[in-house]
């Protein structure tokens, strides 16, 4: 996991924004945080809680530079009545136009704070900081986002294209296995779906396993 950090721009014009990538992209959501507040603009974190309960050194960080709001992690989640939850934390905390909500989760926290940004006084910026392999490979990126109703899932949403993504691989070493598999499966699939040079270089892998049993 050692190494440099890797920027990744996503080219959207207009919208364009940067994924950064590798050990150290965590301190890019501590020095964004920074640099907003020194703009006099507010920092919310909406944090998955399983996630908490591994990286409590980060959370600590996070509750230093923001007010944070723990979710819990599941489908159920992603409900008029978790989306109204970040809606009541906001305005507890006299969030206005001008705060940021950080998304710091899989991908069902990253759809439903993306949607809260998305909706929240009619938009808001937000950034995405995935902390399981999938998230970081697909949900993160794109603006997604939404949440379920109990006739389907993804039913109410929005696009919103995020300010930056921030995927730590640090993030990944306490990840339970079962998890970590399930973003290995989804980049095994983009591979077998269009881009044989990355289905060549996974077969090559010695080993695609990580994180924790």
């Amino acid at each position: 996991m050692a190494g440099r950090d890797m920027i990744v721009e996503v080219d959207l014009g207009r919208r364009c924004y940067p994924i950064r990538i590798g050990p150290n992209a965590a301190d890019g959501v501590l020095e964004t945080a920074r640099y907003l507040a020194r703009e006099n603009r507010r920092s919310a974190f909406i944090v998955d809680k399983g996630f908490a309960a591994t990286q409590a050194e980060f959370l600590q960080s996070l509750q230093a530079v923001g007010q944070v709001l723990l979710l819990p992690a599941g489908e159920k989640t992603k409900s008029l009545s978790r989306l109204s939850e970040i809606y009541d934390f906001l305005t507890g905390h006299n969030f206005d136009r001008s705060c940021c909500l950080f998304a710091v989760g899989g991908g069902v926290i990253g759809d439903i704070s993306g949607f809260a940004a998305a909706s929240y006084m009619r938009g808001i910026d937000y950034y995405q900081v995935p902390t399981t392999l999938l998230s970081m490979v697909d949900s993160s990126v794109g603006g997604k986002t939404g949440i379920n109703l109990p006739a389907g899932k993804n039913l109410v949403g929005a696009f919103l294209q995020p300010k930056a993504v921030f995927s730590s691989t640090r993030f990944l070493e306490t990840l339970p296995r079962r998890v970590f598999n399930c973003g290995i499966a989804e980049i095994i699939k983009h591979g077998l779906l269009g881009d044989a040079h990355l289905f060549e270089r996974l077969e090559n892998l010695d080993n695609l396993h990580a994180g924790h049993v």
